[in-house]
């Protein structure tokens, strides 16, 4: 019989590797990352709302950038990790016994069928290698409903592949290429699954590469109040926190 560390030969570390280090946690260093964060869990807990206190899996979630904020909320949280070594910064809930963490393939879940009341995956959906595929995951193994982060084909990421050795740059080479989404694509491959999009909030404006460049909190709050306003952040905003629920016809 193989042990846990050589079934763990068997699959791909995943990109919640690079998202789990303590380096990519210092590109929300600082007053205008912790107010990123802010904005970015807000959403997200109230895209949550209606199964609040529920079963909730975390797939990818060792960056930690939300698991107090789930706790806090009451919500019964298992955080996933494609290797072991992905938990480090959420060691203190995991023994805290206020989370559990498990290990696993991203693109096959070892969790069995609608076994969670939600599942949610946030900075890996653009980089996973086949983003069918981890979408077809998340919903098989979500009773209620799935809520993913993405980057929208609008805006400055019109021209992400051509600005991205320039984003590279200016965030002293701590980014990684990513994978930009029509809203319908994401929804034609959630709708395959049983599951229609019920909720759609982009977080910010402008880029956020912008707002760690300027780094002054109190500007950049204001120009996003403005273009939040005005409907630009709607139409054009972006990262996008898409929440799908499974059809009831489906259960």
């Amino acid at each position: 019989m193989e042990s846990r560390a050589e079934e763990q030969l068997n699959w791909a570390p995943g990109p919640d590797v690079a998202s789990s280090m303590d380096e990519y946690a210092m590109r929300f260093r600082g007053g205008i990352g912790r107010w990123q964060l802010g904005v970015q869990n807000r959403l997200l807990l109230d895209l949550l709302k209606p199964w609040q206190g529920g079963r909730v899996l975390d797939v990818g979630g060792g960056h930690g950038q939300y698991t107090d904020d789930l706790i806090e909320a009451g919500f019964d949280l298992t955080v996933h990790g494609s290797v072991p070594e992905t938990a480090h910064r959420i060691q203190r809930q995991i023994e805290a016994g206020s989370c559990r963490f498990i290990v696993g393939d991203m693109l096959n879940l070892p969790c069995a069928d609608q076994e969670f009341d939600c599942v949610v995956s946030v900075r890996q959906l653009s980089h996973v290698e086949d983003p069918e595929k981890f979408l077809g995951g998340l919903c098989r193994v979500a009773r209620h409903a799935v809520v993913v982060d993405y980057p929208p084909k609008s805006g400055f990421n019109v021209m992400a592949k051509l600005l991205f050795p320039l984003k590279s740059l200016l965030e002293k080479k701590s980014t990684r290429p990513y994978t930009v989404f029509w809203e319908p694509e994401l929804a034609a491959m959630i709708s395959g699954q049983g599951f229609e999009v019920t909720g759609h909030e982009a977080q910010f404006s402008l880029p956020m590469v912008v707002h760690r460049v300027v780094r002054w909190v109190g500007l950049i709050q204001m120009l996003e109040a403005i273009c939040r306003r005005t409907g630009l952040t709607r139409r054009i905003g972006g990262p996008v926190l898409l929440r799908a629920e499974r059809r009831t016809h489906d259960e």
